[in-house]
């Protein structure tokens, strides 16, 4: 197959910059107290899978806190399923 020609393409660095910043996340800066053997757990799990800990930090909040909106979505379908089994069996 043969290979296209690239010379004439241009890197647009402004254009690249516009794009990173609408795609990054916006993100807040805060203080936290853990249990030490917690944070060594942390730094000794982020170094095993060779990614800073506070970006290990970060995913793991997260994806708890993901989980527990989906919890809760079903915990309400659950309920509402609920109310219109007791409303059916009622009339």
């Amino acid at each position: 197959m043969k290979q296209p020609n690239l010379r004439h393409l241009k890197i647009d660095r402004a254009g690249t910059d516009t794009i990173r910043k609408a795609l990054r996340k916006s993100h807040v800066t805060i203080t936290i107290k853990l249990n030490a053997e917690d944070m060594r757990t942390l730094k000794t799990r982020s170094t095993k899978a060779g990614i800073p800990y506070q970006r290990l930090l970060s995913t793991l909040i997260t994806t708890t806190v993901s989980q527990q909106e989906s919890m809760q979505s079903r915990i309400d379908r659950l309920e509402q399923e609920l109310r219109k089994i007791k409303r059916h069996v009622a009339a």
